[in-house]
């Protein structure tokens, strides 16, 4: 069903980055040898400074998907899960999820747009919405 999973996140100048890549890594640490780990440095806009973090993951996605969605099912309940997934689906069928970095990093999901934490599982072969 997915071909592989990107996870992408910002930490700014007074975020840890190592401490957020091991909350990544620790949260999907079925298979942390199928992963790649892609650091950008680059600034804001009033030049301070920013890391983009690139985490892909490439096996066990099936598994890694469901249990988000079980776990977002429990918080908010199928119907609104469903509809959240139904407008953040591109054209190729992946599935665009955000997370709120900061609540993750106390151990919540939680759906958020602001300082997330991005998912995105990328669909095998064609998809047909």
């Amino acid at each position: 069903m997915f071909s592989s999973l990107d996870v992408s996140v910002l930490a700014h100048a007074t975020e840890d980055e190592n401490k957020i890549i091991n909350l990544i890594l620790n949260y999907f640490n079925k298979s942390s040898q199928s992963k790649q780990v892609k650091i950008i440095k680059t600034e804001g806009h009033w030049k301070n400074p920013i890391t983009r973090i690139n985490i892909t993951f490439q096996k066990n996605i099936e598994e890694y998907f469901s249990d988000i969605m079980k776990d977002l099912a429990t918080i908010y309940g199928k119907e609104e899960l469903d509809l959240y997934l139904k407008n953040n689906v591109d054209l190729r069928g992946s599935i665009y999820i955000r997370l709120d970095k900061q609540k993750l990093c106390d151990g919540k999901l939680d759906l958020s747009d602001n300082d997330a934490i991005r998912l995105v599982f990328r669909r095998k072969g064609k998809f047909e919405k």
